[in-house]
């Protein structure tokens, strides 16, 4: 499964912060995609279920938490995991590749996604596919 999570150091000084959340370097192909921001207004909230054919995307929380599901829609490969704000010196980023189904459930009364996708959204041709990771 084309996935990977990887630490990011948070840069500190007297006003707070910094963190180098993805880097063209990092990139596969070198144009622009698209950012997005995805919050969360309740516990048990659920975004994604779904997979591309041609996007890669990277996740990390920037508030709040999250579990994470994936499934490799070609081998049946699973993993889950949850992403968090909470850690002190890092925050986590989460790389998947196309064939990858995601779902985020959030964990906590507010949270926010930062995404960013290699490919633009176009509505003629999403490259979104439905793929319910949280059946009951």
């Amino acid at each position: 499964m084309r996935y990977e999570i990887k630490k990011l150091p948070k840069k500190f000084d007297q006003r707070g912060y910094l963190i180098e959340f993805l880097k063209n370097a990092e990139l596969e192909k070198k144009e622009f995609g698209q950012n997005y921001f995805v919050t969360f207004n309740s516990v048990n909230q659920i975004r994604g279920n779904h997979y591309h054919t041609k996007k890669s995307e990277w996740f990390t929380i920037a508030f709040g938490k999250a579990e994470v599901k994936l499934k490799d829609i070609n081998t049946n490969e699973e993993a889950s995991f949850i992403l968090s704000d909470d850690e002190d010196n890092c925050l986590t980023r989460l790389f998947i590749g196309p064939n990858i189904a995601h779902s985020f459930k959030s964990l906590t009364n507010r949270a926010v996604l930062l995404n960013y996708t290699d490919c633009e959204y176009h509505p003629e041709n999403p490259d979104t596919y439905f793929f319910d990771l949280d059946k009951k």
